[in-house]
């Protein structure tokens, strides 16, 4: 299946547009992984474990949006969206990505 974040697919012609379809995923941050990210954050190092986790959301919103699109019949998604989010409380760190898009039939 195609996903695409422009409103077209090049070489494709949108056959019919099936509806909206969205994705919302929480995840939640171990405890450990915090403290090393933000001892690695004080002397300017790269934090693997976060973008593991923001990568890992990314994929399982995008994972979803795909079922959802051929739940109805969608060979395509288009204007794909895909944002993030977190929540943090003095106990957990949550990462919320959500994603969005148009479920299209192309040819």
């Amino acid at each position: 299946m195609k996903i695409v974040t422009t409103e077209t697919i090049n070489d494709r012609n949108i056959t019919e547009i099936k509806e909206a379809i969205f994705s919302e995923q929480v995840l939640s941050v171990n405890v450990v992984k915090d403290a090393i990210s933000g001892i690695k954050g004080i002397f300017g190092g790269k934090s693997n474990s976060y973008s593991e986790e923001y990568a890992k959301g990314r994929e399982l919103a995008i994972n979803d949006l795909q079922q959802e699109a051929e739940k109805i019949g969608a060979n395509a998604i288009v204007g794909t969206v895909i944002d993030y989010n977190q929540f943090v409380n003095s106990d957990i760190m949550l990462i919320i990505v959500t994603a969005s898009g148009t479920a299209v039939s192309v040819q």
